[in-house]
């Protein structure tokens, strides 16, 4: 079976999206808004040049669990893309899923990427941390940033479809749903890099409409990846027997 192209993949997405943007565009809304809510206290923390130590640790450890919390919440955004998909109706509120439901094991696997994501940035963070940015030490500050970046870079195309797993594989332990998600990127690393660079020039409207703009390009890119990942897993349905879907041109 051939794998679809770039752009019906992107026409699939317009097309489940017909109807429904107000609620996907609802769902990535309240993400932002909680985000910014519940992290606004801790960020005034250090919002002062008297921040003491036990200030700083608190912040550190609350943007921790803000971001595990973002996690789980941008899985149960992920769930509402798959409900799209198999023709479920979508409401905003679906975000909250994962929370809802089997949270431990959501937040089990929030927990694993987030080890993953902190291996990844350890370099980066050794060099602001212990050696600091500074002329004398500028080639070994590039050489862990470099070193950063390309780990980042190797977990952002192996693993994009681990939450993707984690929500539609629920016999299967977290582990699991990592090489899962592994072994469903190869053939299709190439596919998802040409995807992402069709996304540049949207997201760069995006940030030029001060973020605006993402409350229309973030469900389309989501959308996208979800068809991605429902038609490698076989579960997408056919454009040509679908009477949801025109047939290709």
């Amino acid at each position: 079976m051939n794998k679809l192209r770039s752009k019906e993949l992107k026409r699939i997405a317009r097309q489940n999206l017909t109807g429904n943007y107000q609620n996907m565009m609802g769902g990535f809304l309240l993400i932002v808004l909680i985000s910014f809510v519940i992290d606004l206290p801790f960020s005034m923390l250090l919002d002062t040049v008297y921040a003491t130590t036990a200030q700083k640790i608190m912040y550190y450890v609350a943007e921790i669990l803000i971001s595990l919390i973002m996690s789980v919440l941008q899985i149960g955004l992920i769930h509402m893309h798959i409900m799209l998909i198999n023709r479920k109706p979508v409401r905003a509120t679906d975000v909250f899923f994962c929370i809802k439901n089997h949270s431990n094991r959501f937040f089990g696997g929030a927990i694993l990427y987030f080890v993953f994501s902190t291996i990844a940035q350890a370099p980066m963070i050794i060099a602001r941390i212990f050696i600091g940015f500074s002329y004398e030490k500028i080639m070994t500050d590039i050489a862990l940033i470099a070193t950063s970046a390309i780990l980042m870079i190797i977990l952002s195309l192996t693993l994009p479809l681990y939450y993707y797993v984690l929500i539609t594989n629920e016999q299967l332990s977290v582990f699991k749903c990592l090489t899962k998600a592994v072994s469903l990127m190869k053939g299709n690393v190439l596919r998802l890099i040409y995807i992402e660079l069709s996304f540049i020039g949207m997201f760069v409207l995006g940030i030029l409409s001060l973020g605006i703009g993402f409350l229309w390009i973030e469900p389309y890119y989501q959308q996208t990846i979800t068809c991605m990942y429902m038609e490698i897993t076989g579960k997408l349905p056919d454009p040509h027997t679908d009477p949801v879907f025109d047939q290709y041109v």
